[in-house]
């Protein structure tokens, strides 16, 4: 596993996690793995990152970011999503986290296709 891959994901989970969780309800413990949990709208997300020493594969790592972002609502970017997610910033950061995650677990193309383009 590459620790910048790694590294950016945790980076951009936090922005995202910071950015759009219910308030009060970010947090982050590190012990073994570094856990970031947060609500939004009352869904919860929860990721556990693995330590640098231990060898994940990052396809592993990003399919269980994919599943744990839909399971707490928060889609690949599109028309839909950017009704419900409020402010400019907060759409950016969802889109820069998929964008970082990249292809989706069915091996189509990067959850949709189009989302580097601009609109």
């Amino acid at each position: 596993m590459d620790i910048k891959d790694i590294n950016t994901l945790i980076k951009l989970s936090r922005k995202l996690g910071e950015s759009i969780c219910d308030k009060g309800t970010f947090e982050e413990r590190k012990s073994k793995h570094l856990i970031m949990k947060w609500k939004y709208k009352g869904n919860t997300f929860a990721h556990t990152f693995p330590n640098s020493s231990k060898t994940s594969s990052m396809n592993h790592q990003y399919s269980q970011m994919r599943k744990n972002l839909r399971a707490s609502g928060l889609e690949p970017p599109s028309e839909f999503t950017r009704r419900l997610i409020g402010s400019i910033e907060q759409q950016e950061l969802l889109k820069k986290l998929w964008v970082h995650l990249g292809t989706d677990d069915e091996g189509e193309t990067p959850y949709g296709g189009d989302v580097d383009k601009e609109r």
